[in-house]
């Protein structure tokens, strides 16, 4: 596979630097790798249903103790998570896809968590972007260069008539979400290199829309839909030797979800999100909305359409080593990419409450 010339974004933001205003500071606990009682869970971003799991006590009730830790990258994710460091993750779908077909790592999807909550292309129009034409010529902001949302990405670009394989844009390497948001916001990487797009999930999507430079100029869900985003990501071999963990832990987030959908609880839900990322109200908002009541991308049990389009969209744009059959690929199975017999009796364990 052909990838376009990439530009480093190493060291991506200043210590120094202020995001517009304090909402826009992100929490980044980080938990003692030393707590053999703890399940260490390595994130992207709070989900909304793993944000009430651990608020309304559910993984507690469950006999679990989360920490959660901030990933930096896709790569440094499943690194830690090879490495034992990391139990579960949260990430996307294709980032379990690129690794379990590329590498052929035994790593496996569990659960769904969303279909895509709030994945918008941002564009900085302090540097000159108001469209997506704009961006002939420039570097898009990524994760990693076969990896996570950047074939999402080159979706909307494609359908916009840019090509990455034909040079027209090229690649920025500067991180996970959170690394993406600050420098997007800022305007620049931490060397001076201009940040001119990236494409961003819940709740980093939202918060854009409040930073006077930045613009969301298309919606993935436009594209393509259903759409398989966050998932729970495990190796297999922890998954087989911890099962009733991994039930325990889909059992908390179903909960966690169907506390977050009960309208009664809106109001409480939106506190929680505001307290937890240190958003605004509206901000908490937001992505109340996109994550919940948004049924095309918002959060929810595994898509196993959603799904195929994720393999299929990988494939569209070469980023498999040979061809794969994405029927296959979603077919669940104990030794299988997506293995849904925890799911499965997380459903029967919540139900039997």
């Amino acid at each position: 596979m052909k990838r376009i010339k990439l530009i480093s974004g190493a060291a991506i933001i200043l210590a120094g630097i202020v995001v517009v205003t304090s909402f826009f500071v992100f929490n980044k606990p980080t938990a003692s790798h030393a707590d053999a009682t703890c399940i260490q869970y390595g994130a992207f971003m709070h989900n909304v249903s793993f944000i009430e799991a651990q608020q309304q006590g559910f993984f507690t009730q469950e006999g679990l103790n989360v920490c959660y830790n901030q990933v930096s990258s896709s790569t440094q994710q499943f690194d830690s998570l090879l490495s034992g460091q990391y139990n579960i993750l949260e990430t996307t779908a294709d980032n379990a896809v690129n690794r379990y077909v590329n590498s052929q790592i035994p790593v496996q999807i569990e659960s769904g968590i969303d279909k895509g909550a709030g994945l918008d292309l941002i564009v900085n129009t302090a540097n000159g972007i108001h469209s997506i034409s704009d961006l002939k010529g420039k570097t898009v902001a990524v994760d990693a260069p076969d990896s996570g949302y950047v074939f999402a990405m080159e979706k909307i670009l494609a359908a916009n008539g840019l090509s990455l394989q034909n040079g027209d844009y090229s690649l920025q390497i500067i991180g996970g979400s959170l690394q993406r948001f600050q420098a997007i916001s800022a305007g620049h990487t931490s060397t001076g290199d201009p940040v001119y797009a990236t494409i961003l999930g819940t709740p980093f999507s939202e918060q854009a829309h409040y930073v006077s430079t930045l613009s969301d100029v298309a919606q993935f869900s436009s594209y393509v839909a259903p759409y398989q985003g966050a998932s729970l990501v495990t190796t297999r071999a922890y998954a087989q030797a911890n099962p009733q963990t991994i039930t325990n832990f889909i059992a908390a987030m179903i909960q966690g979800y169907a506390f977050a959908a009960n309208p009664a609880n809106q109001s409480t839900v939106i506190a929680d999100i505001a307290t937890v990322d240190k958003v605004s109200t509206q901000v908490a908002t937001d992505v109340y909305h996109d994550s919940i009541q948004d049924q095309v991308r918002g959060e929810g049990a595994l898509d196993p359409k959603g799904l195929t389009n994720t393999i299929n969209l990988r494939q569209q744009f070469g980023g498999f080593t040979a061809p794969v059959n994405s029927k296959d690929l979603v077919k669940p199975g104990k030794n299988s990419l997506y293995d849904d017999e925890y799911w499965n009796a997380a459903v029967k364990q919540v139900a039997g409450k």
